[in-house]
Formats: structure tokens, C-alpha cells, sequence
């Protein structure tokens, strides 16, 4: 399983030098985030052949390429508002797609650079020791091995558990940090069972409920993220503005400097940022009314019953 997700990781990887590959940077995050959730997940299984520099390695190459995917994410939702855009909101829309690109722009060149040789570096050095790796179990023990049936009932009680006590205890729907921390566990109990579906009769159906769930925690994720990079740009908007009126102004240009002066970026800015709020309550009320009104305790349910029917399989196949 390990060197299965490895490989698809490093085979989205080699998309990245496709630059008309629009899914390329998507699926290389996925593909490391994949990677990193299932030697999470498998830790003590694979400590003979991961180590905490692997980790480390591989956590900060997903921390590098995160600027990158949200500029992309931020653009493609601006690309949408600008066909019923007024004339007077344009201008916002055009300084903060500029800031966006230009930040693209430079995680590319840091991913062409150093971020991708050390992924290939760490994935090369992985791969040499999964496929040697190498597990002795003394089978006249007290205490013989943990089959994997029983490790993922385990893994997969101990995730619904964490998600249910994560997202069932948020009392406001402003707890940015835990909605993501839900998310993020929505995503690793989907990550856990995929690669069990055709194996295992409840599987499937916890994975499709899990990856809605974490669709609708991403979508939120991503306007909190558009959010907060708008609340932040007036203030990187207002110096380069105040410098091209008071540079106008010392040329004797007053004419230049009326026209810096009325056209602004902000009420595009401020139009942009009350579309994200809007949306922000929508998806809130899908949180609220459909996750906590029921289908959480449902994907919880639903999980538990697979941990059961694996440790049943294990009590069945060995006596």
C-alpha cells in the first residue's frame, strides 16, 4: 500500500512539467497528502523503513506547495464573478487577481527548484526501504501479531471517534480551526478505507460520506482562506496608492492624481468580500442543518459497524 501511494505521488509529480496540466499541482498535493496520511496511519507497521526525516520532508513539501494551490483556487473563483462584476468593482478584481498570480507565479519557481528535488531525493530513499522492508512476529508469543483486519477496525473506530467528537462539539460556526482540524480527519478516514472498498461491505459507503463532508468543509475552507487574503490586501492596497498620488502630486501632475485618487480598489474589494460572506452562510447552513442535523451521526454509524464487520472477519478466518 505504501509503495502504491509513493508511486502515484511521485507519477503526479512528473505531470508538474505539463504547464497546460491544470490538475498537476491539484494532484501532486493529493498525491504527497495521500502518501503522508497512510504512514500516519501505519506508523508502527512501517518504522523499520520510515523515518522522522521522511515525515518531516514530506510534511513541508506539502506546507511549500499550499501557496500555489490557493492562489489557484482563489483565481478560478474570481474568474466566475467577473461577467456580472459592475464597472466600479473591476479595478478590485484586477489588483487582487494580479497579487494572486504573482504569488502563483513564484511557487512555481520554488516548486520547479527546490521543492520538487527534495520530493524526488525523499521519494527515491523511501522506495529503496519499503521494498526491502522486512517485519519478524514471534507466532508461539502470548500475545501473537495484530492482523491488519484488526488494525484498521482500530484505525478506522479511533478516525469516526476523532470526527464526531471534533465536529460534534463545535458550538460556532466561526471555529475556523477546528471546522479545518474536521476536515482534515473527514480526509484521512476517506484516505484510510479507499484502498479497502472492494474488500470490505460498509467501505464504500463510509468513503462516499466522508468525501462529501469534506467537500463541503473544503469549499468553506477555501472562502476563509479568499477572506482573510482580501481582509488583509486594503492594507497592502493603501501605500502603493498614497505613493503614486503623493509621486503624481510632487510631478505636478495633478490631472494623474485625481485619477489615482477616485479609482480604487477597495469597493471592488469590499463587493468581493460580501460575496464570499454570503456564501460562507450557505455553506455554514449545509454544515449545520444536513452534518449536525444527522449524517454525522450516520458516517459515524456507519464506520463503527465496519470496524465490527472487520474484526469479525478476523475472529472467522482465524478461529
Amino acid at each position: 500500500m505504501a509503495l502504491k501511494s509513493l508511486a502515484a505521488a511521485r507519477a503526479a509529480e512528473r505531470r508538474l512539467d505539463d504547464r497546460f496540466d491544470r490538475e498537476a499541482l491539484h494532484d501532486f498535493r493529493v498525491g504527497v497528502r495521500r502518501l503522508r496520511s497512510l504512514l500516519r496511519a501505519y506508523r508502527p507497521q512501517l518504522e523499520t523503513a520510515v523515518r522522522a526525516k521522511d515525515r518531516r520532508r514530506l510534511r513541508a513539501i506539502q506546507q511549500a506547495t499550499g501557496g500555489g494551490r490557493e492562489a489557484e483556487v482563489a483565481l478560478e473563483w474570481l474568474t466566475k464573478q467577473h461577467g456580472d462584476l459592475g464597472p466600479e468593482h473591476l479595478a478590485g478584481l484586477n489588483w487582487l487577481s494580479a497579487l494572486l498570480l504573482e504569488r502563483r507565479r513564484k511557487c512555481a519557481e520554488d516548486l520547479d527548484g527546490k521543492v520538487r528535488a527534495r520530493f524526488r531525493q525523499t521519494a527515491e530513499k523511501l522506495e529503496e526501504r519499503l521494498a526491502i522492508m522486512h517485519s519478524e512476529h514471534d507466532l508461539l508469543a502470548e500475545h501473537p501479531h495484530t492482523t491488519f483486519a484488526r488494525s484498521l477496525a482500530n484505525l478506522t473506530e479511533a478516525h469516526a471517534t476523532d470526527l464526531l467528537v471534533t465536529l460534534g462539539q463545535i458550538m460556532n460556526m466561526e471555529q475556523e480551526d477546528q471546522l479545518h482540524q474536521a476536515r482534515i480527519t473527514a480526509k484521512r478516514l476517506r484516505y484510510l478505507l479507499e484502498p479497502v472498498r472492494a474488500y470490505a461491505n460498509e467501505a464504500q459507503s463510509v468513503v462516499k460520506r466522508s468525501k462529501r463532508l469534506q467537500d463541503v468543509l473544503g469549499d468553506l475552507n477555501d472562502v476563509h482562506v479568499l477572506m482573510r487574503e482580501i481582509d488583509q490586501s486594503f492594507e497592502a492596497s493603501m501605500q502603493p496608492k498614497a505613493v503614486r498620488v503623493r509621486d503624481s502630486l510632487r510631478g505636478g501632475d495633478i490631472d494623474r492624481a485625481r485619477r489615482e485618487a477616485s479609482v480604487s480598489e477597495w469597493a471592488g474589494l469590499v463587493e468581493l468580500y460580501d460575496r464570499l460572506d454570503q456564501e460562507r452562510r450557505e455553506l455554514i447552513a449545509r454544515v449545520r442543518d444536513r452534518w449536525l442535523g444527522g449524517d454525522l451521526d450516520a458516517l459515524v454509524s456507519k464506520a463503527r459497524e465496519l470496524a465490527q464487520e472487520l474484526r469479525h472477519a478476523e475472529q472467522t478466518s482465524h478461529p
